[in-house]
């Protein structure tokens, strides 16, 4: 495998795109092939994963993680994005000057949808929702299951509610902070979020992006096997690799096991399979 197949978890700052780091990222390494996993948005800071070169065909694996934040939400004031971003477009002076946090607690882990923005990248006939939005163009936009894990306010100082929270693929904070706002029965917007983790991994193992360089990129690789720690590892000769990248099944005692890392005897990743019946079944060429 190329040396510049990897990788990079990225603790982003606040102000810049997602894409905007993967343009960043590909000037510095000077690869064209980059994706992460799960976009942050622009006012937004914390944890990104990118993948390098054919690794971006592993990101299905760490996209259905959930993720972990921090926000602060600000009562009184809704914007047209749920941001700080957006023109304030609605009022409340009715803000509460105790918050029963358990309670609150107890009504967000019920929660089972959230409305989807109307500034998101939610694709509606080929183009994101936000290019709607930006026009005044209304759009119907379906709620999004989402499933809360873990909730906490980790400080109520009025008008300014923080909290952090664990939650499903796919789930906006910023629809949870204006739910949030509702259930205090006055509006909101969050003005801090931040991405402390995505699945197991936390922002505290990321790197930052001013310390990507051409030169170095590639010692801040994050260990493959760290990223998958439930994948089971399986070290193969020359000569089962060739049968397998054709596509060809090969006999592998073990149990069945939907997930596996296949290393050449050198230790280079070479794909993921799974394991049937005694058989290897080849999933994932990151050869070809």
């Amino acid at each position: 495998m190329s040396e510049n197949q990897g990788f990079l978890l990225i603790d982003k700052a606040s102000g810049s795109s997602s894409f905007a780091l993967v343009k960043q990222l590909r000037a510095l390494t000077g690869i064209s092939k980059i994706g992460h996993t799960g976009t942050l948005d622009p006012f937004a800071s914390g944890l990104l994963i990118f993948a390098l070169g054919s690794y971006t065909r592993l990101c299905q694996f760490l996209e259905l993680q959930d993720k972990e934040y921090e926000a602060v939400l600000k009562l009184g004031e809704q914007t047209e994005t749920g941001d700080l971003e957006g023109k304030v477009i609605a009022v409340s002076e009715n803000i509460p000057n105790q918050l029963d946090k358990e309670a609150l607690r107890e009504q967000i882990l019920q929660i089972k949808s959230l409305a989807t923005p109307a500034y998101s990248a939610v694709k509606i006939k080929g183009k994101p929702a936000y290019s709607y939005a930006r026009k005044g163009i209304k759009v119907e936009l379906e709620d999004r299951p989402v499933h809360i894990s873990k909730f906490e306010v980790t400080d109520y100082s009025p008008p300014y509610l923080s909290f952090c929270c664990k939650v499903s693929k796919g789930t906006y904070i910023r629809s949870l902070g204006e739910l949030i706002a509702q259930l205090l029965e006055t509006v909101g917007h969050c003005v801090n979020l931040r991405r402390t983790a995505i699945g197991h991994l936390s922002v505290n193992q990321a790197s930052k992006i001013e310390d990507i360089t051409k030169e170095n990129f590639t010692s801040h690789f994050f260990p493959i096997e760290e990223l998958f720690p439930d994948f089971e590892k399986l070290y193969l000769s020359e000569k089962e690799l060739i049968h397998l990248s054709n596509g060809n099944l090969i006999p592998n005692t073990g149990k069945d096991y939907e997930k596996i890392l296949v290393f050449d005897s050198q230790g280079s990743l070479q794909g993921v399979a799974k394991r049937k019946d005694g058989i290897i079944i080849p999933y994932i060429n990151l050869k070809s």
